[in-house]
């Protein structure tokens, strides 16, 4: 992180504005890593596992945009005010959606050519005639259609910068003027937007990953995909707070208490994620209808049963053990250490979920490494959309109505 101008005499609370210079570094570098591994891709004919693993890294960014977008609307609808301090971090996370719809224009392209690399259905279209005669796909024709997956892409990103822009809008202009009436405006559209949010966010998740697999269909595909973003945007935010922190920022605004209730939600998640993750494995294997246990079948060859079992421990069981304790969650280099863990885990999750959909005869590792290759080049461009929509604004909306109550709150 940058520096950040000095605006009270405790501590720093506004970003300074050499931050979107600061980003242009990760960013140039994020973008030449995507090269490279694009080139590697090419090159060396594994197209199809860069294609996966691109799909990956944009995924992965795309998540954690979309996890604090959630943290946003999700403060805003149920009055909350132990969050208000961490929200605006929240909300430029949210603003950084517009790169992630950029980075998946690559994608979108290769599915309107007719490129099956990724999903295997774009390429059964032939002048626009679908010509499987697989029945299973044949009833999903009309859904899976290139143009059509185009719109319902626009779509789900278009409202999304809609909903985050719309969010920090008013968010800064509470910085200037009529705090109480931006307040009252935000908690409103949080009512519109929970409902919008809930439902592209499910059908994104069925679009862009469940798709990789079209015979397959699972109903909770999109609550997953949910539970993993919210949990690793949080476990972000607070290494962001604990970040700013180490520069001077929010040394007494964000507090221990803040930062054990983003712990509390994090435990939380962990606890949701494996019990969806649980319940949807739970369902296919008792009903056992061939369809459905397809995906499963593939994740049962190679390293990935193995890779499965860690997600079970890594994601569930040893972060349930580690941060379950009070004290645990109160402890401030601790729980950095559990965020880092958990973006990590959060990662190796959207790995097993589009990895193994490789179609062709490979080296597992190749495609893990150009999945870290790319990903590392996508958080790159991440960074610097995160830092420019920092740059010169306040860290914390300093004339929210509920900030006193925040600056004061105490867990009990």
């Amino acid at each position: 992180m940058a520096t950040l101008v000095n605006q009270d005499i405790n501590e720093t609370r506004q970003a300074s504005h050499g931050l979107a210079t600061a980003g242009l570094a990760p960013g140039l570098i994020g973008l030449a890593l995507l090269g490279v591994a694009a080139a590697i891709g090419y090159l060396a004919g594994l197209w199809q596992q860069f294609a996966h693993a691109y799909l990956l890294a944009v995924m992965y960014v795309t998540s954690l945009g979309v996890g604090g977008l959630f943290f946003v609307i999700g403060h805003h609808l149920t009055g909350g005010r132990w969050g208000t301090t961490v929200r605006r971090l929240a909300e430029v996370t949210a603003g950084t959606i517009w790169v992630s719809a950029l980075l998946y224009i690559p994608i979108l392209v290769a599915v309107l050519v007719g490129s099956d690399s990724l999903y295997p259905w774009a390429g059964l279209w032939v002048e626009g005639e679908f010509v499987s005669n697989d029945p299973i796909l044949r009833s999903k024709s009309v859904y899976l259609e290139p143009t059509f997956f185009a719109l319902r892409t626009v779509i789900y990103f278009g409202l999304w910068i809609w909903m985050s822009r719309t969010m920090l809008r008013l968010s800064v202009k509470q910085d200037q003027s009529d705090p109480m009436q931006r307040a009252k405006s935000m908690q409103w559209w949080a009512g519109p937007m929970v409902l919008i949010y809930a439902l592209s966010m499910n059908f994104a998740a069925f679009d862009w990953m469940m798709s990789l697999e079209p015979h397959w269909f699972s109903t909770m595909f999109g609550v997953y995909f949910f539970t993993g973003s919210f949990g690793g945007a949080l476990a972000l935010t607070l290494l962001i707070a604990v970040a700013a922190q180490s520069r001077g920022a929010l040394t007494q605004s964000v507090t221990t208490e803040h930062l054990h209730d983003l712990a509390k939600l994090m435990f939380a998640f962990v606890v949701f994620w494996g019990y969806i993750a649980f319940s949807q494995y739970l369902l296919i294997w008792y009903a056992a209808i061939p369809e459905e246990t397809l995906w499963y079948d593939i994740r049962q060859m190679g390293i990935w049963p193995y890779w499965g079992l860690g997600l079970v421990f890594g994601h569930l069981l040893i972060p349930f053990l580690g941060f379950m304790s009070r004290a645990m969650r109160r402890n401030r280099s601790a729980m950095t250490g559990w965020a880092a863990w958990m973006l990590v885990v959060h990662w190796m999750d959207l790995a097993y979920l589009v990895l193994p959909q490789v179609r062709v005869e490979s080296n597992v590792g190749i495609t893990l490494l150009l999945g870290l290759l790319t990903t590392a080049g996508a958080l790159g461009v991440f960074a610097w959309a995160w830092m420019s929509s920092a740059a010169g604004k306040w860290l914390l909306p300093v004339q929210d109505p509920r900030l006193p109550l925040a600056l004061s709150y105490h867990n009990h």
